[in-house]
């Protein structure tokens, strides 16, 4: 097996072609939606691999506000948790 097919980001499933071998297909998994830390609501932002995300600058990698792990409703919440 490639070197660079031994991850966990490749999916790997045995197939037994018509002439009786065994073999592997891959297939690249994709990237899942971001989630709100709280509530668990997709977020807002593109839907990026770990490498693609690497290239970007900080500043579109996450959003410019204080709590940007959280959708806009839970970091509203929690503002006001600690202004209490």
């Amino acid at each position: 097996m490639r070197r660079a097919l031994r991850i966990r980001a490749v999916k790997k499933t045995r197939v037994v072609t018509p002439g009786g071998r065994t073999v592997f297909h891959f297939k690249l998994t994709k990237p899942a939606h971001v989630v709100c830390g709280m509530c668990g609501a997709k977020l807002n932002r593109a839907k990026l691999t770990p490498s693609q995300l690497k290239r970007l600058p900080k500043v579109q990698r996450r959003a410019e506000r204080p709590l940007p792990h959280l959708c806009s409703r839970c970091m509203r919440e929690e503002m006001k948790k600690m202004l209490r």
